[in-house]
């Protein structure tokens, strides 16, 4: 099985992310998979980044499978990558199961808001009710307010705010009502997924 290795690399430091993908390629290889890397496509690391996103989806529908990095969700790459592999019908790998993935993408299916657009600076209302449910639904799930902010990016302040506001909209917002009784019912309807390799 030849296997893409997706993740994060746009705002963290170059080293980091090189040694993230090199051990997420030794690995794979010592279980006899075909490894596809990004860092190893020949584009300069300098090139801008619709070069780099383009030549890797061109690897990546080479590939039979996709092997996701944690924090994949907080890339835009990564986010295309693994739609894209969906799209295809490659198999799926996680090297981390998301604790939230069903809701994560409950609320994608739903809002057409991803995890991506969740941590952005975006403030469209879509986004920032997704904000606001993906902030109860982990609290609810046993998740910690200092969790949740680093999680999405936000301080413990805006995570209390969040919820404050999610009390505010169920009650008197009806079309937030709506979305969130979908979105719980999505939830409830999801399985994780296994890694299996």
């Amino acid at each position: 099985m030849k296997i893409y290795i997706s993740g994060q690399v746009t705002g963290l430091p170059f080293d980091e992310v090189t040694a993230k993908f090199n051990e997420a390629e030794k690995y794979l290889l010592e279980k006899g998979f075909e490894v596809i890397s990004p860092l190893k496509t020949g584009i300069p690391y300098a090139f801008p980044w619709e070069s780099h996103i383009a030549m890797d989806i061109l690897f990546l529908l080479g590939c039979d499978a996709i092997y996701l990095l944690p924090n994949w969700n907080q890339s835009k790459g990564a986010t295309l990558e693994k739609t894209i592999a969906e799209l295809t019908d490659k198999k799926i790998i996680y090297q981390e199961i998301p604790v939230f993935f069903a809701l994560q993408q409950a609320i994608y299916e739903v809002m057409d808001v991803s995890f991506y657009d969740i941590v952005s600076e975006n403030r469209k209302r879509n986004n920032v009710y997704a904000r606001m449910i993906y902030a109860y639904f982990s609290k609810k799930r046993g998740a910690t307010i200092t969790g949740i902010a680093t999680e999405i990016r936000r301080n413990h302040s805006t995570v209390i705010y969040y919820l404050k506001k999610f009390e505010d909209e169920m009650k008197y917002n009806s079309f937030f009502r709506g979305i969130v009784n979908i979105i719980e019912i999505a939830i409830k309807s999801k399985e994780m997924p296994q890694i299996s390799n």
